[in-house]
């Protein structure tokens, strides 16, 4: 039988109110790695150190020591929160001065298969 994952975020897939299901895992973890990223730690009551809080990070300056510091923190978020589905091979975050944006690309690996993975995101 195929697995069945919830959609992260949580949502509702129609008017009757059924929750919103994917069977495709990759996305499931892809997912979840976001999730981990924009939570803030002490947004979920009950796993309080959940979470990186990357949206916090939007009226910090670009200097290195932010940015290794930000690396730094995603990277153990991402081991602390998702070690048992995913291994996280490299964390690298770029900035970009003059639009003020940070470019974070994340290569993982899904336990069960080991294929390499990578995901950007531009904040």
């Amino acid at each position: 039988m195929a697995e069945i994952y919830v959609i992260q975020p949580f949502k509702l897939r129609d008017d009757r109110g059924a929750i919103a299901v994917t069977g495709d895992a990759d996305r499931h973890l892809r997912d979840k790695i976001l999730a981990v990223l924009f939570t803030s730690p002490g947004e979920r009551v009950n796993q309080p150190s959940f979470g990186v809080g990357l949206d916090r990070t939007v009226f910090e300056p670009l200097d290195p020591l932010t940015v290794t510091a930000l690396q730094f923190r995603i990277a153990d978020g991402l081991r602390r929160d998702l070690g048992d589905e995913a291994l996280i091979d490299r964390v690298s975050v770029d900035t970009d001065p003059d639009s003020g944006q940070l470019l974070i690309s994340i290569d993982y690996r899904r336990r069960i298969d080991r294929a390499p993975r990578n995901l950007e995101i531009v904040v």
